[in-house]
């Protein structure tokens, strides 16, 4: 029998464009705080080998009914960040290691997205 895990976080979003990239990176001011590579309040930036992510990393169990909450609010907020940035219709969901296991260092600046 396969043994579930619950402490294990769960990333919803999708791989960015150059464009989406582009525009994330140049944030200034009271926006960065929507995007970070380190604090899942909003938007993080993730890794997949040399692919890089923007969505939320959700770290408890998570019900189907929220999913669609959740996608709502990765598209409001890159709406309002990007809203000349053409978005994707459809998200992936990933498994990620618990923060414990990652290998990212912590986020020691923006220049390191």
């Amino acid at each position: 029998m396969l043994d579930l895990a619950d402490h294990q976080p769960i990333f919803i979003g999708f791989q960015m464009t150059t464009s989406l990239s582009r525009e994330l990176d140049a944030l200034t001011g009271p926006d960065t705080k929507y995007v970070s590579t380190g604090d899942s309040t909003f938007l993080r930036i993730c890794r997949l080998g040399d692919k890089r992510y923007v969505g939320k990393l959700i770290h408890e169990r998570l019900t189907t009914d929220r999913v669609d909450d959740i996608r709502r609010n990765i598209f409001s907020i890159l709406n309002r960040l990007c809203p000349e940035i053409r978005l994707p219709q459809q998200l992936e969901i990933l498994a990620c290691p618990s923060e414990e296991e990652s290998s990212e260092p912590s986020e020691p600046g923006r220049e390191s997205w």
